[in-house]
């Protein structure tokens, strides 16, 4: 194999395909970067860890083609360092690998490219698009309650339920539940005619991964849906996954329908008191014991810490919409983190009782419907 490269060009196909490559793996190959290049003047670049993979293309001069993997890091370490302009691979028959440019040369080993693993059959008749900003807000909205590793393995990933014109993705890791709902336009790409009828569970690395990928633009992605497998396609990027094989969680059936309190507040003014709490709660000095942060709701929301740290208190101006007096915990990070991907604007909070959590909803449904379910702490006297 021989192809000339513009260094920033194949960089820039590298970087994306670097986060697939198996970095905990015995296997030299799957440590490794595949190259293809064809005499029709492409490469394909592609990277498999037996769980998600990437292929992409990128435009070179090919004077020989041919396939060879080449160790990702270093691959990576040594593209980064040429001098600007072309850079010139060439692969011999003993595998030897030579990459040059201007006066600088590298001569390593490199793998055939027979010896990668198969990728598997990515092609399926159902399927949608949707814009990278709307998909982009919904995997930031419920991926903070993914669990990843957890013995529930539906825990480890957020669900995608999708009908019609409208999309649901939830995540619950135990201790809390996001959920999030809207109708917007969503583009049928079933081959068969059918309407979209799709239900998934993306698995918490892979929705990290795809946000390196995808931008705050109206562009569109489009997403596959195989029966293990999801595929996404971002411009000339294919992103795929295995799914996580389970049913999910009836998560319809956590969320409180009825309430006996419930009042408004400024989300950023809970957010800010909570902020500060945290400094004394999250403390990790030797010996202290993690405390929870408590609510006392009445007229006003008191804020209270106390841990071996020292002590926080808050009051918050509340419009209550119904309900007496409850005093009530939570776990200060677990609470914080779903208020962070909250907007600014006004917030409803809805009680049952002390043991039976909180449900946190915005005010209006201007930006769709997105509520918090978060479990409470016991609280020890």
């Amino acid at each position: 194999m021989i192809a000339v490269f513009d260094k920033n060009v194949l960089l820039n196909s590298l970087i994306p395909a670097m986060s697939t490559v198996s970095g905990k793996n015995t296997i030299p190959t799957l440590e490794g970067i595949h190259l293809k290049c064809t005499l029709d003047n492409r490469c394909a670049i592609e990277s498999y860890d037996l769980e998600k993979g990437l292929r992409t293309f990128c435009e070179c001069e090919v004077e020989r083609e041919g396939s060879c993997i080449i160790n990702a890091q270093r691959l990576l370490q040594i593209i980064k360092v040429m001098p600007e302009g072309p850079i010139k691979i060439t692969v011999e028959s003993s595998h030897k690998t030579i990459i040059e440019s201007g006066l600088s040369y590298f001569d390593i080993k490199s793998l055939p490219g027979s010896d990668f693993p198969t990728l598997p059959l990515l092609d399926t008749d159902k399927g949608f698009m949707i814009s990278q900003r709307l998909f982009k807000k919904y995997i930031n909205r419920v991926l903070f309650a993914v669990k990843p590793d957890d013995a529930r393995p539906v825990f480890g990933g957020a669900y995608f339920q999708i009908r019609g014109d409208k999309i649901i993705v939830v995540a619950c890791d135990g201790n809390r539940l996001a959920y999030c709902e809207n109708d917007m336009e969503i583009k049928n790409k079933n081959r068969d005619g059918t309407s979209l009828n799709l239900n998934f569970i993306i698995p918490g690395k892979t929705l990290v991964e795809i946000l390196k990928l995808i931008k705050d633009v109206d562009d569109e992605i489009e997403i596959r849906v195989l029966r293990r497998y999801v595929v996404l396609r971002i411009g000339n990027i294919t992103l795929f996954s295995k799914t996580i094989d389970a049913d999910y969680i009836d998560y319809a059936r956590l969320l409180p329908k009825t309430s006996n309190i419930e009042f408004t507040l400024k989300g950023e003014e809970l957010r800010s008191a909570l902020e500060r709490s945290s400094l004394i709660v999250e403390d990790r000095l030797a010996g202290a014991i993690r405390s929870y942060v408590k609510f006392t709701i009445d007229e006003i929301l008191s804020i209270s810490t106390m841990s071996p740290n020292g002590n926080v208190y808050d009051e918050l101006q509340i419009d209550k919409i119904k309900g007496e007096a409850l005093t009530i915990a939570f776990e200060c990070r677990i609470l914080l983190e779903s208020l962070r991907v909250c907007n600014n604007g006004e917030m409803k909070l809805s009680f049952n009782s002390p043991l039976a959590g909180v449900l946190i909803e915005p005010a209006s449904d201007e930006d769709g419907k997105y509520m918090y379910f978060v479990m409470p702490k016991r609280i020890i006297n």
